[in-house]
């Protein structure tokens, strides 16, 4: 099992890929850069890694095909889901975490080391969780819990305890293994995207998009950078909170496709379909809104107030509000490719909104 699971996973192409950007690190490390950073930054830098680079493999990897085979095996479904999870770990520390040793040049003794390793775990079984309840059935405590894992990971990349890290895998391993449906994404001629447990057309349809997780990293990128430079609190703040609200891809799912939001109006039920890429927005902004929170309490802020995390959850419903809105009056019907649909000014409309109100709420609350 161990063998078929890394072999459908690890490909030749990968294979390549993954030495050439090996001999690329080498080479800067050894031969052009010498620089050097903190734990704190490896770890902030594992969780993105790690987080968005198994998202994008739950969504490739559990298509149809594959996953019927697998279940018409005579195998328990706990014992597929613990093999699949042990060899993305495995995979994703030797393609992204030792390339993050080597990039950052960071000195870890044994205890950091370990603290890694198990940090790297249970980011890998929160996203599996995460991805199982969003392709189920979704209700409140789904969605409760979905939020009370985001925040298990990010309290411990603020504690960096490995007693917690710990206790919080075997609880979230314990989650999926309870969890006995089969899950699995399916792709056809009739239907471009969609699951067969959870029909969430935006959802699906944004993670098949490869632009959204390449927008995505340099969103990441990008808040990395500005944490370190030397500016205010308050315009670091509020320019880091604008950069996230942009994400094209993300915005304009109703506008890549020309007639479906002609259909969807039409529909005696339409509110439902607004509603569930209204979900997938809130999802979105939640998320990236509470990582520059704890992102900043982590490297600029001295204590994270209550009333700057009501700033960023706020923000997170108005974005995903007024992206909603926008789409569904001001649709975008004149583009050819999607490079212009994503280019389009209107892009900037909401984050400029977002930046004033931000900059006025921070100037009234500090």
């Amino acid at each position: 099992m161990l063998l078929a699971i890394f072999r459908d996973i690890f490909s030749k192409n990968r294979l390549y890929l993954f030495l050439f950007s090996l001999s690329i690190l080498l080479y800067y490390k050894y031969v052009r850069v010498e620089f050097s950073t903190d734990f704190r930054i490896l770890m902030l830098s594992t969780f993105i890694v790690t987080a968005l680079s198994t998202f994008q493999l739950l969504y490739s990897y559990f298509l149809t095909d594959r996953m019927e085979g697998y279940f018409q095996l005579p195998i328990s479904i706990n014992y597929f889901k613990i093999n699949f999870i042990f060899v993305t770990f495995i995979l994703n520390f030797f393609e992204r975490i030792l390339f993050l040793i080597l990039f950052l040049n960071v000195t870890i003794g044994y205890f950091q080391f370990i603290k890694l390793i198990l940090f790297s775990l249970l980011v890998i079984l929160s996203v599996f969780y995460v991805f199982i309840k969003l392709n189920t059935k979704l209700n409140v405590l789904s969605l409760l819990l979905i939020i009370g894992m985001l925040g298990i990971d990010s309290s411990i990349l603020l504690l960096n305890n490995i007693f917690y890290m710990l206790v919080s895998s075997i609880i979230v391993g314990y989650l999926i293994l309870r969890n006995k449906k089969l899950i699995y994404i399916v792709k056809n001629e009739s239907s471009p995207v969609f699951n067969k447990r959870r029909h969430n057309y935006f959802m699906i349809s944004l993670m098949q998009e490869k632009y959204f997780f390449i927008n995505s990293i340099f969103t990441l990128l990008f808040i990395l950078l500005i944490i370190f430079q030397d500016y205010p609190e308050q315009l670091k703040t509020i320019t880091l909170l604008t950069i996230v609200s942009v994400n094209t891809p993300l915005t304009t799912l109703f506008s890549a496709d020309k007639d479906l939001i002609v259909h969807v109006k039409s529909l005696p039920q339409s509110t439902l379909f607004f509603l569930m890429y209204f979900r997938v927005l809130l999802s979105y902004y939640l998320i990236t809104n509470l990582l520059v929170a704890f992102t900043l309490k982590l490297f600029v802020l001295k204590s994270l107030r209550i009333d700057f995390l009501l700033l960023a959850i706020g923000l997170a419903i108005i974005e995903a509000i007024m992206y909603l809105m926008v789409e569904i009056y001001f649709p975008l019907q004149n583009w050819n490719l999607k490079r212009e649909l994503w280019k389009h000014p209107r892009k900037y409309i909401v984050p400029g909104i977002i930046f004033f109100i931000g900059w006025v709420t921070m100037y009234l609350i500090v």
